[in-house]
């Protein structure tokens, strides 16, 4: 029986020497190809390996995430790690969020998977069990399609921080010797994205269309085509698009942007026509949930708004972290901004607005429904308790470790969890969403022909696509009208990415890309101070909680510098670091 060739390549002893992080090995168990065929587990939780990469989500920064390096929101505690985001204070030295190890490592992994199953057969099983050889020939090749995704992910997380980075199509041999690590380049931006997506389409063709309960978790066409269709929108935004570029590593050099666009578009219509809006079926598994709120706490069950999620298991570190201090056992942690706070829309449409005297007297009154899905407001309904987040209330400054805003995170937060008896909720990260997809759809279309343009090939406008997320059940906004220039189509587009998508880390990203980051990333991060004045009666005043810093250079991420060391060089550092 040979099904492997050279299967002793998996079993490597340690290394003293320290490899770049793409070619360092893995340590495997060595496996003769008699144990392979009699072990079929070995093959599944093989293919396990590289998903334990994939990005944390919740609190992923020591207790906090990127959303507190953005105007969404603070982190109450001064001592945390995403503060030096906040503070300037990272380089290619530290960065707290140095992705570079972790995301080569899922690559590696999902290298070894493929060699490891390259010449598998289970031929013996096609005569004595040909059930059984069924199962383990699909299977099989379903996992080798999901390492295509997997590797296309972990991908995109390297090059939306770093610009181009070396591509590794294959697993590679460390002798030992330091100069093999010399021959290790960075790769062109354009060629980063074209190999994600050439990925994404081949994982696409033979991936399942939908995923059922008890593959919860696992990729799908539909996430295939996601990944694809994101990653096609970051490069034909402004990071990736500057006039005059020369640098090949940190974006295009020349080309059409407009058509980069119309990719873009046509990527995000590839997820969208496996959409519906009436009953889901086996062709069109997606649909907008009807409850804004409970999608980010249905982890237990398959989603139709869902593409592509992690499912993290029972906990309730995120509600420890994230309560109220004057709950439960709560630290306190995420505190949205009155930044993001204030750009919820008015019920109306009509952007709040402080020097509106009916608006500033009474902030949280007919807003946007996802503002009260998503932050909890002062004075109302929480936990079983009403949220006294006014000065000397029981949720409020002067007591230790209170907001600094004037606000307490909502989402993906599970309600009346007692954390004082250690009760869990089941918790998931969502990596793909439907939402999101329109929105791309939104703005790719508005960039390469305006809000309202359609034709054979684009049946749906922008402002269609746009318009039913803000109309899904439960949230209702009025449509935006015909007739707007792109430049103003344009900042619709982002105020809704902003508050539909808030604390689902792209604000983070959408900043770089548009390059924003003076204002998102950098400058005053805003609060309100709120003083009752009678039962049920205060003043709201806007105040500014932080000062942060931000310079051009931070728009991509520094290479580590042990990266840079060890390959003598050849891996160039990005500009200004």
């Amino acid at each position: 029986m040979k099904y492997l060739k050279k299967i002793g390549v998996f079993f490597i002893v340690g290394i003293l020497f320290t490899a770049c992080d793409f070619i360092a090995p893995e340590e495997f168990t060595l496996r003769t190809a008699d144990q392979i065929n009699d072990n079929w587990t070995y093959v599944p939780s093989l293919r396990l390996a590289p998903y334990a990469q994939l990005p944390n989500g919740y609190n992923n920064i020591g207790d906090g995430w990127l959303s507190n390096a953005t105007d969404e929101s603070e982190h109450a505690w001064d001592n945390e790690s995403i503060q030096n985001f906040n503070f300037g204070n990272w380089s290619q030295y530290s960065n707290p969020d140095d992705v570079w190890a972790r995301n080569f490592k899922g690559i590696r992994q999902a290298n070894d998977f493929l060699l490891l199953t390259d010449t598998v057969t289970w031929i013996d099983y096609k005569l004595s069990n040909p059930t059984e050889y069924a199962k383990r020939v699909l299977l099989t090749n379903q996992y080798r399609y999901e390492m295509s995704f997997l590797k296309a992910f972990f991908y995109f997380e390297l090059i939306k921080r770093y610009g181009g980075v070396p591509l590794v199509t294959n697993k590679l041999e460390y002798n030992g010797n330091a100069d093999d690590l010399k021959s290790i380049k960075r790769a062109s931006f354009e060629s980063c994205v074209n190999y994600i997506t050439a990925q994404c389409d081949t994982a696409a063709k033979y991936l399942p269309i939908a995923i059922v309960a008890a593959d919860n978790g696992s990729a799908s066409k539909g996430a295939a085509l996601a990944l694809k269709a994101r990653t096609l929108l970051y490069a034909a935004s402004d990071l990736f698009n500057k006039a005059g570029n020369s640098d090949t590593l940190t974006g295009y050099v020349g080309g059409n942007r407009q058509q980069r666009w119309i990719n873009a578009a046509t990527a995000c219509k590839a997820v969208l026509d496996m959409s519906t809006t009436g009953t889901v079926s086996a062709t069109q598994p997606y649909k907008l949930h009807s409850d804004y709120r409970a999608l980010f706490t249905l982890a237990a069950v398959v989603n139709s708004e869902v593409i592509f999620q992690r499912l993290m298991g029972n906990s309730n570190t995120f509600e420890t972290n994230n309560y109220s201090v004057g709950f439960n056992k709560g630290q306190t942690g995420t505190c949205p901004s009155q930044n993001l706070v204030d750009a919820y829309e008015m019920s109306t449409g009509i952007p709040f607005d402080w020097s509106n005297p009916v608006h500033a007297a009474n902030p949280y009154a007919n807003r946007d429904p996802r503002l009260g899905l998503t932050v909890v407001l002062n004075n109302t309904k929480y936990n079983g308790d009403t949220a006294r987040i006014w000065q000397g209330g029981n949720h409020g400054l002067p007591l230790e470790h209170a907001t600094k805003t004037g606000y307490y995170l909502k989402k993906y937060l599970t309600e009346n969890l007692d954390i004082s008896t250690n009760k869990l909720a089941y918790k998931q990260w969502i990596y793909f969403r439907l939402a999101e997809v329109y929105l791309n759809y939104a703005e790719a279309m508005n960039e390469a022909n305006g809000p309202d343009y359609v034709d054979a090939t684009f049946p749906m406008s922008a402002r269609v696509a746009i318009n039913t997320v803000r109309g899904r059940t439960g949230v209702a906004m009025p449509a935006i009208p015909l007739g707007l220039t792109p430049d103003a189509f344009r900042l619709r587009v982002r105020n809704e990415r902003r508050v539909e998508l808030a604390f689902e880390e792209h604000r983070y990203w959408d900043a770089r890309r548009w390059l924003l980051g003076a204002t998102v990333l950098g400058g005053n991060l805003k609060g309100v101070t709120i003083i009752k004045t009678a039962p049920n009666t205060f003043t709201y005043t806007p105040k500014t909680v932080e000062t942060r810093i931000y310079d051009a250079k931070m728009e991509l991420y520094p290479i580590p510098n042990a990266e840079v060391v060890k390959s003598g060089g050849n891996i160039v550092q990005n500009p200004g670091w």
